[in-house]
């Protein structure tokens, strides 16, 4: 046992200690620098005994009895202590007086809460009013969460002011022990008596209310534990502190219902973007299967138009002039429509693009990241390892993940570029607006004009149409004397036909195919930006998550060393 006490255990808080600050300096800034700070144990030469207990427990006036009245302690029916205060007792103990808990004020609450956590002693205070629930709950979280039972005395307080049948008041404590009853000592006394006693003249009377105060069988019993366990304690006390630290650090780790829903939206986004990408490409196509159809039915007009002279008894070539003029009016009125058609399709698409946004947004995991969304506002250095999202304790709200400010800043964003305003036309700076104005502002490419020029009734009479000049072989001919000589013209005008119907359709394609070349670049820029985007977040929460598993793997092996190393010295305690 002497090398467990002097050297095992403390080889433990070491490597223990040493191990668990490093798991925490991986966690985020504050809740890491949180939680480092409980973890270290500041030395104290003497046994430290703290009280602790509900509000108008009788704590300060016990310690006032204590100390024979040699700690000036105020003692008030109203809440009085409201800090932690170390008085001398003795020479032997550092008796510690703290906030009653459970008065309904939380800064009372955390600072029994830490001085707990460094005592070596602990005196439960308990009225003869005995226990309600939540003082049992309090007492439980001494013994089991803080593992303070072996260091721990329960004392009921101002027992002459109520008397109890035989076992009666023992049953309650061990009842409210629990699984404790039978390795937690406790004792009843009524400090109030003991103190009248110190006052009295008479020595018999003062010797009377002295031992009906039941104080020096307190006395006895807390010097016995201060020398038996005095230091032992001393090692109990930095492992109880790595165990709960790393208890507490388990917990920000935990999975949160906060990343499954960042998850959840982020996948939504990216399938709505891609959806709605093929939805435009799509479209645009329809567009320019349309456009291409209309000119080429005007080519075939304008081609009929010349076979219809041609085949007269006496063409007038000075009728191809309007019907070249009709082709052009034709054309263009076919891609202004064209142009306006493309627009359309994306004021539409992603005019409906921002209702399935304001939709996602309407989602239940949406309104769950609302307050991820509002900690992302705060701002915070930004960091790269996530400890998963912090579970909020009495009440107070959670600390943001590390990916928290990332995810909050992304969905912010998207949802002023694309769920934001009535409908793209009034999102001014949105990337729908900026598509359909750029759209307006590059695209106007237009056909170049097709040109008859003046018949002749030779072969060898010419087109032109753009910058492409094509024999037309309008000719007429007049005697076919044979089979072959009809062959030959049948195939002539087949191919004057295709050659012109073919020009038309050159431009039209080169038309449609710049203009939807044009409309890509901005949708592949916006559309490629923002799933750029959701794609590293979405990354980042998921190497978060394989960290924070990581590191839930080592602090929880940690945790088990330090409470297996507890039980160790538990046994020597009782031994």
């Amino acid at each position: 046992m002497t090398d467990l006490l002097y050297h095992s255990a403390p080889a433990a808080v070491r490597d223990l200690s040493e191990r668990l600050a490093k798991r925490l300096a991986k966690l985020p800034a504050d809740e890491g620098a949180r939680l480092q700070a409980l973890l270290m144990i500041h030395p104290h030469e003497r046994p430290r005994m703290v009280l602790t207990g509900q509000y108008s427990s009788g704590k300060s006036t016990l310690i006032h009895a204590l100390t024979d009245e040699g700690a000036e302690v105020v003692i008030d029916s109203a809440v009085a202590t409201d800090t932690v205060d170390v008085f001398d007792w003795d020479g032997l103990v550092d008796l510690v007086d703290t906030p009653g808990v459970q008065a309904g004020l939380d800064r009372h609450d955390d600072l029994a809460e830490e001085a707990l956590r460094s005592a070596d002693l602990v005196l439960f205070t308990v009225t003869v009013d005995l226990f309600d629930d939540r003082l049992v709950s309090h007492l439980r979280h001494v013994t089991e969460d803080l593992r303070k039972a072996p260091q721990l005395l329960v004392v009921v307080t101002k027992s002459r002011s109520l008397a109890a049948a035989q076992g009666v008041r023992e049953a309650a404590v061990r009842e409210a022990l629990g699984i404790f009853a039978d390795r937690v000592p406790w004792v009843e006394c009524d400090a109030k008596t003991y103190i009248d006693g110190l006052h009295e003249v008479d020595p018999a009377r003062a010797a009377r209310r002295i031992e009906a105060s039941n104080l020096p069988a307190l006395k006895d019993l807390i010097n016995t534990i201060a020398r038996e366990r005095g230091d032992l304690a001393r090692f109990r006390v930095p492992l109880q502190q790595v165990a709960l630290v790393a208890g507490e650090a388990l917990a920000s780790l935990a999975n949160d219902a906060n990343e499954e829903a960042v998850l959840a939206v982020l996948a939504r986004q990216r399938r709505a973007l891609t959806n709605r990408r093929d939805l435009v490409d799509s479209a645009l196509e329809r567009q320019a299967t349309e456009f291409r159809t209309t000119c080429i039915r005007a080519a075939e007009r304008l081609a009929d138009a010349a076979e219809s002279i041609e085949d007269a008894d006496s063409p007038d070539w000075s009728q191809l002039e309007p019907a070249s003029q009709a082709l052009n009016d034709e054309l263009n009125v076919a891609n202004e429509r064209f142009l306006q058609g493309v627009r359309e399709v994306l004021d539409f698409q992603l005019s409906d693009f921002t209702s399935e946004v304001r939709e996602i947004e309407a989602s239940p995991y949406a309104h769950q990241l609302t307050e991820l969304v509002i900690q992302g506002d705060v701002g915070a250095e930004p960091i790269a390892v996530d400890a998963g999202m912090t579970r909020p304790k009495d009440g107070k709200p959670g600390r943001s993940p590390a990916w928290g400010r990332e995810a909050a800043k992304h969905l912010k964003k998207f949802s002023e570029n694309w769920g934001a305003g009535e409908g793209v036309k009034k999102a001014a700076g949105s990337p729908g607006h900026k598509i359909v104005y750029n759209v307006g502002k590059h695209v106007g490419i237009k056909f170049k004009p097709y040109q008859a020029v003046r018949w002749a009734n030779n072969i060898g009479r010419i087109a032109k149409v753009g910058s492409v000049v094509l024999p037309v072989a309008l000719e007429a001919y007049a005697v076919v004397r044979d089979e072959r000589e009809e062959q030959k013209a049948t195939r002539e005008k087949v191919r004057r036909r295709n050659s012109l119907i073919a020009n038309v359709l050159s431009q039209s394609d080169d038309i449609a195919r710049r203009t939807l070349v044009n409309v890509r670049e901005e949708l592949n820029a916006e559309f490629g930006a923002a799933i750029r985007e959701i794609d590293e977040v979405n990354r980042t929460v998921l190497d978060n998550r394989a960290m924070r598993g990581e590191l839930d793997r080592d602090i929880r092996a940690i945790q088990v060393e330090a409470h297996a190393m507890l039980d160790r010295l538990d046994v020597g305690a009782i031994g």
